[in-house]
């Protein structure tokens, strides 16, 4: 997927991401008093992170499956939560976007995508929600911290299918973007946060 893509998906999403917040804050407000702060050795070895393979159990997640513009994303998201909200869903982490095809080659009008939080149970949902499973275990993923709509932002992604290539793997899947902070202003006035980039990825035969 190619950087003016992700920076035009995140632009989109900097407007909308408080609508998790309204469903989420007591609960992390509540985590962060009980979490004692990092070692500075942690931190450090946070920063190095730059790309690594992990791997991690299937989970099943509640969907709001989209098509078409990625500026529906000013309405998808508080869809999501308030659904989820109405419901009474257990979420059991970060919101995340999966991105199914490229809109570089893609007819806007045939987007594929989805907007999703991870379920500490399973359990049946009604529309617009949709109940799906994550079932990819390998992933190439990297922490980008800095202003969404950027170059750097951009260079992120060319970074990680770059060492996809190098290093004998292929994707295998679409991408997801997980939140995971609430995006704020930078120094010159734009917004900024942390994503964890990841991308679903096999071995190459």
């Amino acid at each position: 997927m190619e950087d003016k893509t992700m920076r035009k998906t995140a632009v989109v999403i900097l407007f909308i991401l408080g609508t998790f917040v309204l469903f989420q804050s007591a609960m992390a407000q509540e985590s962060a008093k009980a979490e004692a702060p990092a070692a500075p050795e942690a931190q450090e070895v946070e920063k190095a992170e730059i790309i690594r393979v992990k791997e991690v159990e299937p989970f099943y997640y509640g969907a709001l499956e989209m098509t078409g513009s990625y500026e529906q994303h000013a309405t998808a998201f508080p869809t999501l939560y308030q659904e989820a909200a109405a419901q009474a869903l257990a979420i059991d982490g970060e919101p995340f976007g999966v991105y199914w095809n490229d809109p570089e080659t893609t007819p806007e009008a045939d987007l594929k995508w989805e907007l999703g939080f991870p379920m500490s149970e399973k359990k049946g949902l009604a529309a617009p929600l949709k109940l799906k499973k994550w079932e990819f275990k390998h992933l190439v993923s990297k922490r980008y911290e800095g202003q969404y709509e950027s170059e750097e932002m951009g260079d992120a992604y060319k970074e990680i299918f770059d060492w996809i290539g190098k290093n004998g793997y292929v994707p295998a899947g679409p991408c997801m973007e997980k939140y995971l902070n609430m995006p704020s202003k930078n120094a010159e006035g734009k917004w900024a946060g942390k994503v964890e980039i990841l991308i679903p990825v096999e071995k190459a035969e």
